[in-house]
C-alpha cells in the first residue's frame, strides 16, 4: 500500500518528512557514476508536496521523484506541475532499492476508484488516506494514485 496517512503532504503523522540532503546526494553519486549529468534539483514548495531532480543520462532527459513525507522514489519521462508521466527505469532503480521503496509505473498509474455514500467520498483503492487529503482529492480531482503522492496541491 502506498497511500499512507499524510503520503500526499497534509496532516500525516510527524517524524515521518523524508531526508532530502541525503536524496539529492544520492541522485548527484548515482547519475554521476552511470555517466549522466543533473540538469535540476527542486525541493518541495508550497504546492509541490515533493522532490524531484531532472536528469541526462542513457541518452534522454528523465526525472527522479521522492515523495515529501514516505521513502518512496519514483522515475518519470516528463513533470510539470499536476500532469507527470511515470515510468519504469531498471538501471536507476537498482541504484535507489536499497534505500528507497521504488513504485512502479503500474501503482502510480492506478485509476482511483472512487464513489460517494451518504455525501461523504470514498477512495475503495486501499488506502489510510485522513480528511484533509480525501477533501483535496476531491477539490483537485484526482484519478490516479500518483496523483496524489506526487502532488501539486495548494
Amino acid at each position: 500500500m502506498i497511500l499512507l496517512n499524510g503520503v500526499s503532504g497534509f496532516n500525516g503523522p510527524d517524524g515521518q518528512i523524508v531526508d532530502g540532503s541525503q536524496f539529492k546526494r544520492l541522485c548527484y553519486a548515482t547519475v554521476l557514476n552511470l555517466g549522466g549529468s543533473i540538469l535540476s534539483f527542486k525541493e518541495p514548495e508550497v504546492a509541490q508536496h515533493y522532490y524531484y531532480t531532472e536528469i541526462k543520462i542513457f541518452g534522454e532527459n528523465l526525472y527522479i521523484l521522492l515523495n515529501g513525507q514516505y521513502p518512496f522514489i519514483a522515475f518519470a519521462s516528463f513533470v510539470i506541475p499536476g500532469n507527470i508521466t511515470f515510468i519504469d527505469n531498471d538501471k536507476l532503480s537498482k541504484w535507489f532499492s536499497p534505500n528507497y521503496r521504488i513504485l512502479h509505473s503500474n501503482e502510480l498509474n492506478e485509476p482511483l476508484m472512487i464513489r460517494q455514500e451518504k455525501g461523504k467520498m470514498i477512495i475503495e483503492n486501499e488506502n489510510e488516506l485522513n480528511d484533509a487529503e480525501l477533501a483535496s482529492i476531491k477539490y483537485w480531482r484526482s484519478k490516479r494514485v500518483g496523483d496524489i503522492v506526487f502532488n501539486y496541491w495548494d
